[in-house]
């Protein structure tokens, strides 16, 4: 690259730090803008128009606008990463008839830009979901097995990797009441208030469990919507009672993806939550089960103040 203070600014100079080198093909290396604000690949690519850093013909000047579109959408990645502390100083004002100004951290932004796709300094809005209940009930000493599924469904795979690539996460919560106070029952309502529920599902970690208590068998933080499985559940919590004689009760959180699409290192469109539980058959003459299970999932939105393209859309959940 010969972009250097004093020199001209050429075509190719300008083309590399925009696109790489080639409007519409997104690639990794060398580094560039349109990779990370754009469709990307992968944990990378926001989603975002990148059409103020169209690419300039070979023999074309770069011109006021095309510069300052460049800079202006570098920043818009600097500051939705770093906060507007990041962000580079463009003075004076770039317009036609003036000399391009310098900047020696404009390759070095490019750089950070990559390196730090990953990061938000910011979240947007919260959306609280709906509350679902369950009633499960049954006979005296009857064993309770079984699992309640919340899907959370973006319209396209695409959409689903903007979102978590740009910021986005999911706070899922479970609770349960005991509606007859027998044994069983109350085991079942330990283990479930005990995990509470999975905080910050963001693109490849989590928070672990907001509860507390029992005996705590999994509280896997590395999962998240890229490293879940494909139909099969990638277990986030789970818990084993310690009420003697109910100590053989367990529960557990997992999640796991559809992936009917994963064109660009998507995984799927529907990230589903999971509660299981296997609750023992307790010989007693009281310990029937009857018992409701409540799940909710809250959506944490991408924040729009940098990213101004909505590429995620509204996800909806069932």
């Amino acid at each position: 690259m010969t972009y250097a203070s004093t020199g001209l600014i050429k075509a190719t100079d300008y083309n590399a730090l925009a696109w790489g080198g080639t409007q519409g093909t997104y690639t990794a290396s060398p580094t560039n803008i349109a990779y990370v604000m754009g469709t990307g690949s992968g944990a990378v690519g926001y989603g975002q128009s990148v059409s103020a850093i169209n690419t300039v013909a070979a023999a074309g000047q770069v011109t006021a606008v095309q510069w300052s579109g460049l800079l202006t959408t570098l920043n818009a990645a600097l500051g939705h990463q770093s906060g507007s502390g990041a962000q580079l100083s463009v003075s004076p004002t770039i317009t036609t008839g003036n000399k391009i100004t310098y900047f020696s951290s404009v390759a070095t932004g490019v750089t950070q830009i990559n390196t730090n796709a990953a990061l938000y300094a910011a979240n947007g809005s919260t959306t609280t979901g709906s509350t679902f209940t369950v009633n499960l009930t049954t006979g005296v000493a009857t064993a309770l097995s079984g699992s309640t599924d919340r899907f959370v469904t973006f319209a396209s795979t695409q959409q689903a990797r903007y979102f978590f690539n740009a910021g986005g996460y999911l706070n899922f919560y479970c609770s349960a009441v005991d509606n007859t106070g027998n044994g069983s029952g109350a085991s079942f309502v330990r283990m479930i208030n005990a995990m509470g529920g999975v905080t910050g599902f963001r693109n490849t970690a989590n928070n672990g469990r907001t509860g507390s208590g029992l005996t705590l068998n999994t509280n896997n933080t590395g999962l998240g919507y890229r490293n879940i499985l494909v139909g099969a559940e990638s277990v986030i919590v789970a818990v084993t009672d310690t009420t003697s004689p109910y100590t053989a009760d367990t529960a557990r959180i997992a999640d796991y993806t559809n992936a009917n699409d994963t064109t660009l290192g998507a995984n799927g469109n529907v990230p589903t939550f999971r509660v299981g539980y296997n609750v023992a058959a307790h010989a007693s003459w009281d310990d029937a089960i009857n018992v409701t299970l409540s799940t909710r999932v809250d959506i944490v939105y991408p924040e729009s103040t940098y990213l101004t393209t909505n590429s995620w859309g509204t996800p909806v959940v069932s």
